[in-house]
């Protein structure tokens, strides 16, 4: 690999993973390609196994799989930005030895392309000078932000996933109280918090991995039930509980199901765990 195309390799590594990071995080639109693509497959591979785990064992590992996705996304963004201003480092004489003067070996540049990142700024060799010392400027800027960034989506996507949780137990609520002609009155009375609760999980469906090992508080099966009980006339068309679970499907689920209910109705499938 010649070293200008390790710099423009690197760069677009850069580039690439701070557009999905930036996407991900503060779009409010969902997530970034990179980010969607590796948390749908680790939640494809996670459930799965966590199912079967269950069946066979006993041994759940719900409350894993949530916090498990969330750490590999920040660390795949993390890594690709370590891997792309090492390799822009390594495409020029940028870095050399402290004491001796000598070119730093590849060990050293990535420690030193980790701490610029972190903002620590120690490290056994230094830059060249020139446009050296801006690009370790703009990773340090890089580094702090997505740290920030990071720790406020994370917080974020917690406070989404109490809101839902905190919403499925109170839907389990009233619906426990037995069928009456009050029921779907009380039911669609829970309008405007699944409404709050669907703008957030607009911004990001993420909270949806989080898989509480209490029922009462799974928020994809309550999704499930209410959208049946749209189905069946139990709720009125034209409430707010109704109209809320249609956006939820029309901006998380998958349009090839035909309608936003039923599409509603496929995303909170998705991200249910069967029970042992």
């Amino acid at each position: 690999m010649t070293e200008p195309l390790m710099i423009t390799v690197g760069i677009a590594l850069v580039l690439v993973s701070f557009y999905d990071f930036l996407r991900t995080t503060i779009s409010l639109s969902g997530l970034g390609f990179i980010s969607r693509t590796l948390a749908s497959g680790l939640w494809r591979a996670g459930s799965g196994f966590s199912a079967i785990l269950e069946q066979r064992t006993g041994l759940s590992l719900r409350g894993v799989l949530g916090p498990a996705i969330l750490t590999a996304l920040a660390g795949a963004w993390v890594l690709m930005h370590l891997a792309g201003y090492v390799l822009i480092l390594r495409g020029g004489l940028s870095l050399e030895q402290t004491e001796t003067g000598d070119p730093a070996t590849w060990l050293q540049t990535v420690a030193f392309a980790g701490s610029t990142l972190s903002t620590l700024g120690a490290s056994t060799v230094r830059v060249t000078g020139g446009w050296w010392d801006v690009l370790s400027m703009i990773a340090a800027v890089n580094g702090m932000v997505l740290l920030t960034l990071s720790v406020s989506f994370l917080l974020n996507i917690l406070q989404t996933t109490n809101s839902a949780r905190t919403f499925a137990i109170r839907f389990r609520i009233i619906s426990a109280r037995g069928p009456d002609k009050d029921t779907a009155a009380r039911i669609e009375s829970l309008g405007p918090d699944l409404s709050s609760v669907v703008v957030m999980l607009s911004a990001s469906s993420l909270p949806g991995v989080f898989v509480p090992h209490d029922p009462a508080m799974d928020f994809p099966s309550a999704i499930a039930k209410l959208c049946d009980l749209a189905r069946d006339g139990t709720l009125s068309e034209g409430s707010e509980l109704v109209a809320a679970l249609a956006i939820l499907g029309r901006h998380l689920g998958d349009a090839s199901h035909g309608d936003d209910l039923s599409a509603a109705r496929a995303w909170a499938e998705h991200y249910t765990l069967e029970r042992a």
